[in-house]
């Protein structure tokens, strides 16, 4: 076997045993005995061809299996003979379904682990690192790569049952005759290193499918996100041209992969005949023995030739696999190093105050912070106004922990967000955004988060409770099958204040001691925001409320309302009091909005 070939399968071994552990042992050894009693039964053809004849025409191995019979009292019979050759041939099947079981076991809970693993590695990702890569590539992982990854596992299994099972058919051919089965390995050699280049082309278009996989599901999920502007403005035209693109090319990457693996099972059988009856002449027309006397020979010789090839092709279907092992292992790797830095200082609370200290952030070299001042204190409400571009958004990120400034410091109750364990801080954290977040699923999951336990009175009667805070009742009876109505992917079948108040509901459920509201209702006709504004006022006092607003009469209410401008906060007070200051920047944004 050839030098690199022999590296490769070394080191895929090294990884699929560091996804499968000791199972991959026990799947080899399952394999190991299923050869060797096949290698045993097939040579017990010798002492049963040659039973009946004088013993100078018997072989040595014909001849020391009759004396082991005759020793260990068994005696020689055709009966004896037969058992032991059906006794080996049971056993080779029992441990062929066994090595069936345990494939299928492995490979399903590598699939199971790989899955879950990426998603937890998802949740545990960097936002920043979130935000560099596509949608479609993360969603390639879990739903194409992982499973073309397992496909390259059970081709990789098959690979070293060729390997173990050429190992049995060699070692038994030797014993029969050594001369011949030197020249068969030649000869196998010979015709595994003239494939070897069809294994360099396979992986390589591997690598391309795994590419083009990854751009055809970014693709997709865009075309089908933008469904609705797509259809209301005929634009597929464009977006499909860049798709099929795609599609077609990943079509010419599977024919040219498909053909180099069709070209070794052709030569399989045509290969071995030839071969074999090569033999067959030699040792028959020339040598003058009859056929009886090669028969298990030529039978172990036509399964290593067949096994040789089939390793082959089995080979270039593993490497055809290569490119999605590669592409899984990679990701892991990217993902353990853009896991999100987290303290082990656990928030139970929310006591006094978050402060924020001449904080700064930048996006590369672009800094979208500066100097940032700010204190929110327990059950206030905060309001954080300001252009498009002005860092509102990226301030909240910051305060969810999301992003971490590049200097000064954030803190909650004293704690410095490096040192806290940043999944309980967001587990007293609700946050609402422009775009609200709904699931294809009834209102009540979508309110309770799929916690919803049965016929709970207790969760009915909050899950009812958080609906009417937010002002959502109304239409939640009117619905065709009230809280049990699906709603459509992303809330299809509601409108966007609809939508946004089931959201708010959620965070109402949730009973976050802080609450969020990013832009929440910018894009709400006049009697939803009002309706909104009334959930947001009603927290006022009972929850610590920061809001993220154009519209300058959602922060009215509020406490205090820090102005940003280009990064840095320019003015801060209350309502009256920033309006009050006819040259102030605030009472400028008011008289445009006729306040």
């Amino acid at each position: 076997m050839h030098i690199p070939i022999i590296t490769s399968i070394i080191t895929y071994y090294k990884l699929f045993y560091g996804y499968a552990g000791r199972s991959l042992y026990v799947l080899i050894l399952l394999i190991l005995l299923g050869g060797m009693f096949e290698g045993f039964g097939i040579m017990m053809l010798l002492p049963l061809l040659n039973f009946g004849q004088s013993e100078d025409v018997h072989d040595s191995y014909s001849h020391a299996m009759y004396q082991f019979l005759e020793s260990s009292g068994i005696g020689i019979s055709l009966f004896s003979i037969i058992s032991f050759l059906l006794i080996a041939f049971s056993l080779k099947g029992v441990f062929l379904f066994l090595q069936g079981v345990m494939s299928v076991y492995i490979t399903t809970n590598l699939e199971k682990k790989l899955k879950i693993g990426f998603c937890e590695k998802f949740r545990a990702m960097k936002y920043s690192y979130y935000t560099n890569v596509s949608i479609g590539y993360l969603n390639n992982l879990v739903t194409t790569e992982t499973d073309r990854a397992i496909a390259g596992l059970n081709k990789f299994t098959t690979v070293i049952a060729s390997i173990i099972f050429i190992s049995v058919y060699i070692s038994a051919s030797f014993i029969i005759n050594w001369v011949l089965s030197i020249i068969a390995l030649i000869v196998c050699f010979f015709l595994f290193v003239m494939f070897k280049q069809l294994s360099q082309i396979t992986r390589k278009l591997s690598v391309l499918i795994s590419e083009k996989f990854a751009q055809i599901q970014s693709l997709l999920i865009q075309t089908i996100y933008n469904f609705k502007y797509l259809k209301s403005t005929e634009s597929f035209k464009n977006v499909f041209k860049q798709l099929f693109k795609k599609i077609d090319d990943q079509r010419h990457y599977k024919f040219k992969s498909g053909v180099l693996l069709a070209i070794p099972k052709s030569i399989i059988e045509p290969a071995s005949v030839i071969f074999l009856s090569v033999i067959v002449l030699y040792y028959v027309d020339y040598k003058g023995k009859t056929i009886a006397e090669i028969m298990v020979l030529l039978l172990f010789f036509y399964k290593t030739f067949t096994r040789v090839f089939s390793f082959q092709t089995d080979w270039q279907s593993f490497n055809a696999n290569t490119g999605s092992i590669m592409v899984v292992e990679k990701a892991f790797k990217a993902l353990d190093n853009n896991r999100e830095a987290t303290g082990d200082c656990f928030v139970k609370g929310f006591k006094r105050s978050i402060e924020l200290k001449r904080l700064n952030f930048s996006y590369g070299s672009k800094q979208v912070l500066f100097d940032i001042d700010m204190v929110i204190p327990k059950n206030r409400a905060i309001g954080i106004i300001g252009e498009s571009g002005a860092g509102k958004t990226t301030l909240f990120d910051i305060l969810t922990g999301l992003f971490t400034p590049m200097s000064g410091s954030i803190s909650i109750d004293g704690i410095d967000y490096k040192d806290l364990e940043m999944a309980s801080l967001r587990k007293i954290m609700g946050y609402i955004t422009q775009e609200p977040v709904i699931f294809n699923d009834t209102i009540a999951n979508n309110i309770s988060f799929w916690k919803l336990d049965g016929d709970n009175k207790a969760f009915k009667a909050k899950l009812e409770s958080s609906a009417f805070m937010a002002h959502s009742t109304d239409f939640i009876n009117k619905a065709e099958n009230g809280y049990n109505t699906i709603i459509g992917d992303k809330g299809v079948k509601l409108s966007g204040g609809q939508r946004q108040r089931i959201a708010i509901a959620r965070e109402l459920f949730k009973e976050p001691e802080i609450m969020i509201f990013d832009e929440a209702t910018s894009a709400l006709d006049t009697e939803s925001e009002q309706l909104i504004q009334r959930s947001i006022n009603s927290l006022k006092g009972e929850r610590t409320v920061m809001i993220i607003a154009h519209r300058l009469s959602t922060v009215r209410d509020c406490d205090v309302i820090y102005v940003l401008k280009d990064g840095r906060i320019v003015e801060e007070g209350s309502f009256d009091e920033l309006y009050k200051d006819t040259s102030s920047r605030f009472y400028s944004m008011c008289q445009k909005q006729n306040m």
